[in-house]
């Protein structure tokens, strides 16, 4: 399954919660799901389907496909660290995600878009790889020429989120740094249950 580029706010009725990574846009919860029959479509789900709407949720709101989801599954469960943990440490840890997390970008698209333009600097070097894992320690900055970009100076004025208690921003300098590992408190998606991610997974890799 590829990278999802369709209507974003249909993903967010059809969950019921909003999916900040994915877009800037909220939903009620309360709202009906997408459908000529989403009013009356309010079954109960059965396990099976607890199971994939928690990890759909994980993956639409990080941008991930199918393929590099089960690529970062696997890693966790390798992982001495609790599993669930490990997870969203790789997924908060990606230099996309960290790119949107700091407030350069108002969503991870645009975080992607801006480092595969070469725009993000990592400890002073240029990195065009989403996908690059930030560590603690390291300093995320913007290229000289970058900084004077409106639409990413508008988003560090109002970023779409508050910044996570990993990074540490210095808004003289606009540059982020990543001052400890991120923890599950850290991922912007209301009630999450990564034990169920977990199960779902667990006889797949």
């Amino acid at each position: 399954m590829s990278r999802y580029t369709g209507p974003r706010v249909k993903i967010l009725r059809r969950f019921g919660i909003s999916l900040p990574g994915l877009t800037r846009k909220t939903v009620d919860e309360n709202v009906t799901p997408p459908g000529e029959h989403g009013a009356n479509h309010r079954r109960k789900a059965s396990e099976y389907r607890e199971h994939l709407d928690e990890k759909q949720k994980l993956r639409l709101n990080y941008g991930l496909s199918e393929r590099q989801f089960v690529i970062y599954m696997k890693s966790a469960i390798s992982s001495k660290l609790d599993t669930g943990l490990r997870l969203i440490q790789l997924l908060e840890g990606r230099l996309d995600n960290f790119v949107f997390r700091a407030g350069y970008a108002p969503t991870i698209p645009a975080a992607r878009q801006l480092v595969n333009h070469g725009h993000i600097l990592v400890n002073g070097r240029k990195v065009d790889i989403p996908s690059f894992q930030v560590r603690q320690g390291d300093v995320i900055s913007l290229r000289e020429r970058s900084k004077k970009i409106e639409v990413i100076q508008t988003s560090i004025a109002t970023p779409s989120l508050a910044r996570p208690s990993y990074i540490e921003f210095d808004p003289e300098k606009q540059t982020a740094k990543m001052i400890s590992a991120p923890a599950r408190e850290d991922v912007p998606i209301v009630d999450l249950k990564d034990n169920l991610i977990i199960e779902f997974y667990s006889r797949k890799v």
